[in-house]
């Protein structure tokens, strides 16, 4: 390393120490830290190009001191220390990287700071977050874990259980801290925000409050919790919230909502959704506050009159074109929307019905109804198995193909078909189902919009639904094993910060959060001399995701423990990336 004088065209000097390196062929030069201006450096120093020049020096001894050799002495027949931890993981500090810019620290810190508890909430939660991203599994296996990672987990598997309380309490605040700290990276994407709703199971039999029988987006019968979440249009998660299992899709939207508002003190918001929160409540919320709205909406049910069901199948005002070598037409009318208003939301406090004018979008793709027909000649091949064999069969496992089946009945207690000798293939409701193949319809707010950008919109949904994808087979949110609401909800917020740590880093890198798990999982080091490890995974992989946080060490083959820790001490200095 050398020191540099560097000539500004305002005739003033900079000094900087500088290095010399191999770029293929050519040698090139970086600056490696910046002094000062010499005029400046002047008043300090008596002489501050000697100065400077023993500055490099320094650094230059420090390198060749990191660099030089180091002689490890192995023993044939030494044994493993059975005591030991003689394998961690350091590729937690990407992970780690986003932990620490998101803020979730310094909130539960914040959050804790009466309490007298000998734990600290931002050491569990971090701990409890790695492991959901590096090795998913329960609270206990997690502190079992604790000794794979350089970092300190002081505390007992006891106090992760009594942790989960206060990290429940500090729901909104870490997820608040988080919010500002996106925000404040001017990467939130809130033109439209996208919104819906999963559940997730639980292995009991008995409900509670929380854990309540209700529709399962998987068929099953066991009792579930329903998590609403909302997204921006990047991809990034705002806010979530959980309820009782049968609590309808439609009432969760907007408590969801709300907590968007609070932490963006935001104007007008657009928020898409499914037909499942396309309801009277909800428009008429998003009226009152001044929102916008994209909802599907289903032709076949009861929420499209005749009228629009005509004007769906009809031929006329139909424009086509080709999409990945499907057909595909669209059309869309101006139309309203009848919304009918409890007592309590109006001003009279009678029930009243109003008009919100909408713009309606219409549209049918040759991809959509093929898939359509696949997935009913599946369920009609059920309905045939159900109706010669109805014993079988359960209101839980005729899921798809009971719509298909006349004169089905269940047993309200045990769930069983009633009379099953009575069943036949219902041939009026296959053709009713066939006439919709491949249509969809779109209701908005937005009539100013047109409709190929409402299409758009309403498809940028499947960002959502991959969303949930992540936390059930990635981070494997479900089955959840522990069972106080304060325990259930210190879980989704780990899982929850675990989704918005792998967005944040999908974002960046343009890998995909299972690229990016097994990457951070696979960087381990192995101890082979008391403080000397030596690390065996790299990939193309691994290499971009070091290079966009800055973290050039995890390259390295050898590390020292003392290396490992400085490693997350840069990491603990995190910042929220950009878009790659």
């Amino acid at each position: 390393m050398f020191l540099k004088q560097i000539p500004q065209a305002n005739g003033r000097v900079k000094l900087a120490v500088y290095e010399s390196y191999r770029d293929g062929r050519r040698t090139r030069q970086r600056t490696v830290r910046p002094l000062g201006y010499l005029d400046e450096l002047e008043r300090e120093h008596t002489d501050p190009i000697a100065w400077g020049k023993s500055i490099a020096e320094e650094m230059t001894r420090e390198k060749k001191a990191a660099e030089a050799a180091v002689d490890i002495t192995i023993h044939p027949m030494q044994k493993i220390d059975k005591r030991a931890d003689n394998e961690k993981n350091i590729g937690c500090a990407i992970a780690l990287f986003q932990y620490a810019a998101l803020g979730v620290g310094n909130a539960l810190r914040s959050a804790s700071r009466s309490s007298k508890a000998v734990y600290s909430l931002d050491a569990v939660m971090r701990l409890l977050v790695i492991e959901r991203i590096v090795d998913p599994g329960s609270k206990r296996s997690a502190w079992n874990n604790r000794g794979r990672y350089f970092f300190r987990s002081a505390f007992s598997d006891d106090d992760v259980y009594r942790a989960l309380d206060g990290i429940a309490g500090a729901r909104d605040i870490v997820v608040s801290a988080m919010n500002r700290a996106i925000a404040a990276a001017n990467i939130r994407d809130v033109g439209c925000v996208f919104y819906d709703v999963t559940n997730y199971y639980f292995e009991i039999d008995e409900e509670d409050d929380l854990r309540r029988k209700g529709v399962s987006k998987e068929h099953r019968s066991s009792p579930i919790v329903q998590m609403g979440l909302l997204q921006d249009g990047g991809g990034i998660p705002i806010a979530y919230r959980t309820f009782p299992g049968n609590t309808s899709d439609a009432t969760t939207m907007m408590p969801v909502l709300s907590a968007l508002k609070r932490d963006y003190g935001l104007g007008r918001v657009v928020c898409v959704a499914d037909k499942g929160l396309n309801c009277s409540a909800n428009i008429a919320a998003a009226v009152a506050r001044g929102d916008g709205f994209v909802f599907s909406q289903s032709v076949r049910g009861t929420k499209s009159d005749a009228a629009l069901k005509a004007w769906v199948l009809s031929e006329e005002g139909y424009k086509y074109k080709e999409e990945h070598g499907y057909r595909f037409k669209s059309k869309s009318m101006q139309g309203f929307k009848t919304v009918h208003l409890k007592a309590e939301d109006t001003a009279s406090g009678e029930r009243k019905d109003e008009r919100v004018d909408v713009r309606y979008v219409a549209f049918w793709s040759e991809k959509y109804e093929k898939r359509a027909r696949r997935e009913r000649e599946k369920a009609i091949e059920k309905a045939r198995s159900l109706i010669a064999n109805p014993g079988a069969y359960t209101r839980a496992t005729s899921f798809g193909a009971a719509q298909y089946v006349k004169n089905l009945h269940f047993d309200r207690k045990t769930g069983e078909i009633v009379d099953g000798h009575k069943l036949k293939l219902d041939e009026e409701a296959i053709a009713e189902a066939e006439r919709y193949d491949g249509y969809y319809l779109i209701v908005t707010s937005e009539t100013g919009w047109d409709a190929g950008r409402i299409i758009d919109t309403y498809r940028e949904l499947w960002r959502i639904e991959e969303s949930f994808k992540v936390t059930k087979s990635e981070l494997r949110t479900r089955p959840v094993y522990v069972w106080t609401p304060a325990h259930i909800e210190a879980h989704f917020l780990t899982c929850y910060i675990a989704l918005v740590i792998l967005r944040l880093l999908q974002l960046a890198t343009g890998l995909s959060p299972s690229a990016i798990r097994g990457e951070i999982a696979a960087m381990n080091c192995t101890n082979v001399d008391a403080n000397w490890w030596v690390c065996g995974h790299r990939t193309d992989k691994s290499d971009l995701l070091a290079e966009t946080f800055g973290l050039e060490e995890l390259k390295l083959k050898n590390l020292r423990t003392l290396d490992a820790k400085k490693i997350l001490a840069k990491a603990a200095k995190g910042e929220i990336p950009h878009a790659k």
